[in-house]
């Protein structure tokens, strides 16, 4: 937790802020196991990020349903075919341009059916306060003869609070590199949904990493007004020099 101190005089109040921040990286599973290339992630899954609890899926028909789990895709493996998340530079397979292997790690998600219109990836959260912010990577928008794009929105509940289009993949700008989004300040979040817009029809490919949803743990913080302060620390001057003149 991050603490301000605002200054009055000499004296130093504490102030707690809004942030409680957890990363959810898949390294791990749910469980908090090692995942496995090519696992799935239940619907029931639940991420944990420092009490924000996290869960991800699919929802292929546009129905408001999960109906297709996402999966667990190894960084820089050999899968056969096109059980991959994106193809990096040099056509190399799920391989993080240089500099940005280690943000990638050696997991991340993607879509059950590679390449292929997945719907709408959902994730949802559940907190015992308002989740006020939340971040997030897709890797690799590129594009060639068709463009790529996303479009990421966050809810409360059916309540559109704020979106954000990703940038649109012409070339091969961000091949095998992350473009983060980010929300911040909004009133509740319970509910992301990305989304493809681009002009692409086949050869979609989603790989998600690294997301964060910050909680706003600040409980109300009760502040002397000043003319308080004075006639405390009058008192305590009064009692001062009542004590060394007994």
């Amino acid at each position: 937790m991050n603490v301000k101190r605002i200054l009055c005089g000499s004296l130093f109040l504490p102030m707690a802020l809004n942030v409680n921040a957890g990363l959810i990286d898949f390294e791990t599973t749910a469980s908090g196991g090692v995942p496995t290339d090519n696992g799935t992630i239940e619907f029931t899954d639940a991420f944990i990020a420092d009490g924000v609890t996290v869960r991800f899926g699919f929802d292929s028909n546009f129905d408001g349903v999960l109906d297709t789990k996402a999966v667990f895709e190894g960084a820089g493996n050999s899968d056969a075919g096109n059980d991959t998340g994106f193809w990096g530079a040099g056509a190399a397979k799920d391989t993080a341009a240089p500099g940005y292997t280690s943000l990638l790690g050696d997991f991340f998600l993607r879509q059950s059916t590679p390449y292929e219109p997945f719907g709408v990836f959902t994730i949802l959260y559940e907190a015992d306060n308002p989740v006020t912010a939340a971040s997030g990577e897709i890797w690799d928008i590129d594009g060639g003869r068709a463009t790529e794009r996303f479009l990421v929105q966050a809810f409360n509940g059916s309540n559109l609070l704020d979106s954000i289009q990703s940038p649109l993949g012409i070339d091969h700008t961000l091949d095998g590199s992350p473009w983060a989004f980010g929300f911040n300040g909004l009133s509740d979040i319970t509910q992301i949904n990305i989304t493809f817009t681009g002009s692409k029809t086949e050869g979609i490919g989603l790989a998600f990493n690294n997301f964060s949803p910050v909680e706003d743990i600040s409980p109300p913080v009760s502040v002397p007004e000043p003319s308080s302060l004075a006639i405390l620390a009058l008192g305590m001057i009064c009692l001062a020099s009542g004590r060394l003149n007994l």
